[in-house]
């Protein structure tokens, strides 16, 4: 079973970046990090089925963000010329490295 050992979260909102430190039961130690999310704005909003209203990024015909691109709902008026922008955030990349005992000691010795 893993142990803490030590963890530091960015304060992002959706997928922040990490740093997380585990020590295994044969006294490896893994290293999880996750970097910070991109932030893509060239996104847009194209209205979905009714079981997506209210989720986050959706829109469906008849909410506040529908902006009636698609022909999904008859009720939704008449098409609009371009979908409405919006953005879109993508978790960061992640990596993970298994360091033996003696790697995770000389490891820390250099951070000092």
């Amino acid at each position: 079973m893993r142990k803490l050992l030590g963890a530091l979260t960015t304060l992002g909102p959706i997928y922040p970046g990490y740093v997380n430190v585990s020590r295994d039961d044969d006294d490896s130690v893994v290293v999880t990090v996750r970097g910070d999310p991109e932030v893509r704005a060239d996104s847009i909003y194209i209205c979905g089925y009714a079981a997506d209203k209210g989720a986050h990024g959706r829109c469906t015909p008849g909410d506040d963000r529908c902006n009636n691109y698609c022909n999904l709902a008859p009720q939704k008026g008449p098409m609009q010329d371009r979908p409405s922008p919006c953005s879109q955030t993508y978790e960061g990349k992640t990596a993970t490295v298994r360091l033996s005992p003696a790697e995770w000691a000389e490891l820390l010795k250099g951070l000092q």
